[in-house]
């Protein structure tokens, strides 16, 4: 399938699986009532045969012409096709957020965490997507709870946002940490770019009892639209 396939088959996703008005232009899907743009490069299918790396980016008027990319996984098996798979994970996991964000209220956005901070000047709202975890072989169900009840993409904003401003547009990262037979594997993808060593350890908190990985995306943006309601003093 080349990208104007996918493209097609995630548009087809949007509009027959959730009645969302999209146009299709080549590889990008537009959401006209929300501003928000879809684009869907070549699937990269392994060597395998059965696994598929999808790359799907989400834009909005709001920050430019920058997409927010994400690598897609999708695993076939009993008749379903990977990319189809990846598609629909990423449906679920990985653009709940920005539903949240440019459309707050519809059903994509019903899994979605938000809460709003204030820095003494301005408010912003974060919106925390869904887990997508994997159970690589004995991931008990404490390592579970613990990844639900504080993310390793709620520690990233607990990181951002302690003794700094509040940024004045919207940012976005996702983070991956896993724990394999050969060891712990973490990455932190901040507004596309690797965050680097400042935020690593933010999933030792996790027991880790078994083998899987815990994947999460979240998104900070300026409320202007927030009460602050000012204390009088004395």
């Amino acid at each position: 399938m080349d990208a104007a396939g996918a493209a097609k088959l995630v548009a087809r996703m949007f509009g027959e699986g959730h009645g969302l008005a999209c146009r299709l232009n080549g590889g990008v899907v537009e959401l006209p009532e929300s501003g928000l743009r879809i684009a869907v490069d070549t699937p990269d299918l392994q060597p395998n045969g059965v696994v598929v790396r999808v790359p799907i980016g989400v834009n909005h008027p709001t920050w430019g012409e920058v997409f927010a990319w994400d690598q897609a996984v999708g695993i076939g098996g009993n008749d379903r096709d990977p990319v189809v798979a990846a598609a629909y994970d990423w449906l679920h996991n990985v653009f709940p957020v920005f539903a949240a964000y440019a459309m707050p209220g519809h059903e994509l956005a019903a899994n979605v965490h938000t809460e709003t901070r204030f820095d003494g000047r301005r408010a912003a709202r974060i919106h925390y997507g869904p887990i997508a975890i994997r159970d690589f072989g004995g991931l008990s169900e404490a390592t579970r709870r613990a990844a639900v009840d504080r993310p390793p993409s709620a520690v990233v904003a607990e990181r951002l946002f302690t003794g700094y401003a509040l940024p004045d547009r919207p940012l976005w990262w996702y983070t991956f940490a896993a724990r394999m037979p050969n060891g712990p594997v973490e990455e932190v993808t901040l507004v596309n770019g690797d965050a680097g060593d400042s935020l690593k350890g933010i999933s030792d908190h996790l027991p880790w009892e078994g083998h899987g990985s815990v994947k999460s995306w979240a998104l900070i943006a300026p409320d202007n639209d927030a009460v602050i309601e000012q204390v009088p003093i004395g």
